[in-house]
């Protein structure tokens, strides 16, 4: 008799003690859902992390012709959501409507420097966070995430200040690469000739990026 009451405690302590596991890890799952991502999807961390991107792409003016730009960029993540970007990028201007009528006239209308250059300060936020099955065994975890910033757009058509907006998707391969495809808008002021207005230039980029430290 006594063994069997001795049993029946014995069975209720453990019970007791596996429902208490059972809560705990439900109210972590609970927590971590609330701040934004389970504690089971965080394959990978970007949180106080470092990340260096190359890129390259399609500059559209809004006055000139499109053409290339490439660039790179430094972020750090102050959390999973949040982070604090510079990038510099380079293009060149283009315009052969500009060029056929110096030809034809003898007219100088765009100046002889053609280079561009792009520097900004932008802070991103990823506010999506989600994950999506490409074979039976395979998830790939990827953000879309905004960015907002100021910066300098310098060339001889340019006034130099600009502001900067633009959205962005990355997908996250291992546990410290990641493919990026960004869209930046360009407001700033640009003079051709005489005339002087507000433009806003679009890139369209492909980054490559590695996070530090690694392996995390």
């Amino acid at each position: 008799m006594r063994g069997a009451l001795a049993l029946a405690i014995l069975l209720s302590l453990a019970a007791a003690a596996h429902a208490d596991c059972v809560d705990e890890k439900l109210k972590e799952e609970l927590i971590a859902k609330k701040r934004g991502r389970r504690t089971d999807e965080l394959d990978f961390v970007q949180s106080a992390r470092h990340e260096l991107t190359l890129q390259g792409g399609y500059y559209v003016s809004d006055l000139l012709d499109g053409t290339f730009v490439v660039g790179a960029a430094y972020t750090y993540h102050l959390t999973e959501d949040v982070g604090i970007e510079a990038s510099f990028g380079y293009s060149q201007v283009r315009s052969t409507v500009a060029a056929r009528l110096e030809q034809d006239r003898g007219v100088t209308i765009l100046p002889k420097e053609d280079r561009v250059y792009l520097v900004f300060t932008d802070l991103v936020w990823s506010p999506v966070h989600g994950k999506m099955r490409v074979f039976a065994d395979s998830i790939l975890h990827f953000d879309i995430y905004g960015a907002l910033g100021v910066g300098v757009i310098d060339n001889a058509t340019s006034y130099g200040a600009a502001g900067q907006v633009g959205l962005g998707a990355k997908v996250f391969l291992g546990k410290s690469w990641a493919i990026r495809l960004d869209v930046r808008d360009h407001i700033y002021r640009q003079q051709i000739l005489q005339v002087n207005q507000y433009v806003q230039d679009f890139s369209l980029t492909l980054g490559l990026s590695v996070f530090l430290p690694t392996g995390l």
